[in-house]
């Protein structure tokens, strides 16, 4: 096996299958074998449908359903992570393999959809370069409690989006969630009311969190992971802690300690 596995510090530990299942996805690197795992990551069960657009779209790929099976074995703390090296390695795939595989992504996510869809579709692009980060300000931006009221309204709108599946699947749990982390910078009578952005709000959004400094946008993870922990001593729902996973990603932030430690690092040897 050429990749290296450490448990997750706070997850379960992994299972034997689960460890036969990485040693043998960890050997997966042809173009089809790779859109295979993808895709079947992005086939939620959830979705029952999507099982048959994903067989339509590897049709062509002889060992395709041995990887979905495999991909079936992945627990909560490693499916993300797994997600992400796959994709680097899929990113030294020819520029057509990787539009071919965008393609095949968005018909598999197709209505109806999850809110994670919305993130992990944008991983998806902004890894294979659609969408590099704008360059951030320089050494001399306001404080983080000093945002402008466009820098707000970019946190609120992905904040709400956010708000669907943190800290749990419970709406009115994540209204409440989106409330005390907007109240680091707003008195509750000045939040922006909560309310569900639709596709152009959430990338507007996160374009301009993408353009904040480099030392605001960790910030802005670590108000969501500490609102989110609140009470979740046990650490967070899968939904909720992949959720914030990908948004640490989209922002090109490291991960606070109490996300970090519900994944298990995957890195090659």
């Amino acid at each position: 096996m050429n990749s290296k596995v450490t448990p997750a510090p706070a997850g379960p530990p992994l299972t034997e299958d689960e460890l036969a299942a990485i040693e043998r996805l960890d050997r997966v690197r042809g173009v089809g074998g790779l859109k295979s795992a993808l895709l079947a990551l992005l086939a939620s069960p959830a979705v029952p449908g999507r099982l048959r657009t994903w067989r339509e779209e590897t049709v062509l790929v002889p060992e395709a359903e041995v990887i979905r099976v495999d991909i079936g074995k992945l627990g909560p703390s490693t499916r993300l992570p797994w997600f992400e090296l796959l994709l680097a390695r899929m990113g030294a795939a020819p520029l057509a393999d990787r539009q071919a595989l965008l393609r095949s992504a968005r018909r598999v996510l197709g209505p109806p959809g999850l809110p994670i869809d919305r993130l992990l579709w944008l991983a998806m692009r902004r890894h294979f370069g659609e969408h590099p980060l704008t360059p951030a300000h320089g050494a001399n931006d306001p404080e983080l409690s000093r945002l402008s009221i466009a820098e707000l309204l970019h946190v609120a709108h992905f904040t709400a989006h956010l708000a669907r599946m943190v800290p749990g699947d419970d709406p009115a749990e994540g209204q409440r969630w989106y409330f005390a982390v907007m109240a680091r910078w707003l008195k509750p009578a000045e939040t922006p009311p909560w309310q569900r952005p639709d596709v152009d709000a959430l990338v507007h959004a996160l374009n301009g969190l993408q353009a904040m400094s480099w030392m605001q946008r960790p910030q802005v993870v670590r108000t969501w992971v500490a609102a989110a922990m609140a009470g979740h001593y046990g650490g967070l729902a899968p939904g909720a802690a992949d959720a914030l996973r990908l948004s640490s990603l989209l922002l090109d932030s490291p991960m606070p300690p109490d996300l970090a430690r519900q994944y298990a690092e995957i890195s090659p040897d």
